[in-house]
């Protein structure tokens, strides 16, 4: 199950509103901000097989995001995707990814949900030392 709780700005929450089922196929979700530029937040999930999905947002609470698309294979690549909102303050969400050797990958955002990220590029090393990577 995936649940989302409504937050109402004076730290305070709503019950929480089930999402829907089926949520347990994936090994890492991560949304912080718009991919597709379209003023919604939108999350992507990593399968067990590696496959990246976007689940663009709705903008309605009780249905939050539309039927998933495929990004890509070949996530299972990284043991940590974090999504971080605009790191290089374009204007367009962000997502970093740790490989098993503690390289950090940022993949920039396009706007554009059949593409949602440039080709990645490496802005460090060493980050196996941290147990925990957090936006």
């Amino acid at each position: 199950m995936l649940w989302l709780y409504l937050g109402y700005g004076n730290g305070t929450m709503t019950s929480r509103i089930k999402v829907g089922a089926g949520w347990d196929a994936y090994t890492q979700i991560a949304g912080k901000g718009d991919l597709n530029g379209d003023g919604k937040a939108d999350i992507v999930a990593r399968d067990k097989a590696g496959v990246l999905w976007l689940y663009k947002g709705t903008g309605n609470y009780s249905a939050p995001f539309a039927p998933r698309t495929k990004i890509g294979g070949g996530w299972n690549a990284y043991n940590t995707l974090v999504s971080t909102g605009d790191v290089d303050l374009d204007g367009r969400t962000d997502l970093i990814a740790r490989d098993t050797n503690g390289g950090l990958w940022l993949y920039k955002g396009t706007g554009n949900a059949a593409a949602p990220y440039q080709a990645r590029v490496q802005i460090g090393y060493g980050y196996n030392i941290y147990r925990l990577m957090t936006s």
